[in-house]
């Protein structure tokens, strides 16, 4: 079931594709605090971007829940004339890519859509990932631990995409980047014990990439931070709750300013409907 909320103007221009440019749908998952409060903050941001680049463009939020129907859901946003689409969360990412299947007799999508509010890895849809850009958050470390050289990370299959945009930043801050790939939690704890095992000080640091398996809450992160407190070496992470447990430091982010992203790339997509982007 779709429960729609109207939000915003109805001024529309006449002809079929500017309406549909000043329309654009956005979907969420039905949620408690304070997950509810978050998609509020990115519909926030890209209700304040649209308004910034166009006083007409308005906004219909719709409400998904687990027993959503997609087809009923496409033929809905035909019928209001809207091709553009921002969807938050797992449902909403779910919702597009089966609305990415969509397409035009000249094979481009029906639908713009952009995914967000969800940690993103590279795929088929567009969007904003929650996961932060490596290269921010090794600029930050050079801020606050100027002094670490060299970066010790274990990741798996989840994370290897993350990996590769690493080495680059690291690369270009002057940084080693000691990456070992594991399969199970098992192996990533070996893999940290023979770092603490070395010659380590606060030259080093360890990074917790956004990984269940390499970066356990329960498993790895105590032996972690124990070891490294007593040995001090830097640990910071991609999971904002480690913060609370001892890390350097962690990153939140910024639902204002991802809603503002959202728009931006929604609008983007006119002028390449088949483009596949994310952004962190």
């Amino acid at each position: 079931m779709v429960v729609s909320l109207l939000v915003g103007g109805s001024a529309f221009a006449e002809d079929n594709e500017k309406e549909q440019t000043a329309k654009i749908a956005i979907f969420y998952p039905k949620a408690k605090e304070p997950y509810f409060s978050i998609y509020q903050e990115i519909i926030a941001g890209a209700v304040k971007a649209a308004k910034d680049y166009n006083p007409h463009i308005s906004y219909e939020e719709f409400i998904i829940t687990k027993q959503y129907n997609s087809e009923q859901i496409a033929q809905t946003l035909k019928q209001k004339k809207i091709n553009k689409v921002i969807v938050l969360g797992r449902l909403g990412w779910k919702l597009a890519r089966e609305l990415s299947k969509y397409k035009h007799d000249n094979t481009t999508n029906v639908f713009q859509v952009v995914s967000g509010a969800l940690p993103l890895s590279p795929s088929d849809i567009s969007g904003v990932s929650l996961i932060t850009d490596p290269a921010f958050l090794f600029g930050y470390l050079d801020q606050v631990a100027s002094n670490v050289k060299k970066i010790h990370v274990a990741y798996s299959d989840k994370s290897a995409w993350l990996i590769e945009l690493a080495k680059k930043a690291a690369l270009k801050k002057g940084l080693i980047l000691n990456s070992h790939y594991v399969t199970n939690t098992a192996q990533a704890i070996t893999f940290y014990q023979k770092v603490f095992n070395s010659d380590v000080s606060n030259q080093d640091a360890i990074w917790l990439p956004l990984d269940n398996i390499t970066s356990h809450d329960k498993i790895t992160l105590p032996l972690i931070l124990e070891e490294a407190w007593a040995k001090e070496v830097v640990v910071f992470s991609s999971k904002p709750s480690h913060a609370k447990r001892g890390v350097l430091f962690s990153t939140y982010p910024n639902n204002f300013a991802l809603g503002q992203q959202l728009f931006t790339m929604v609008q983007g997509l006119e002028q390449q409907p088949n483009q596949k982007t994310l952004r962190h």
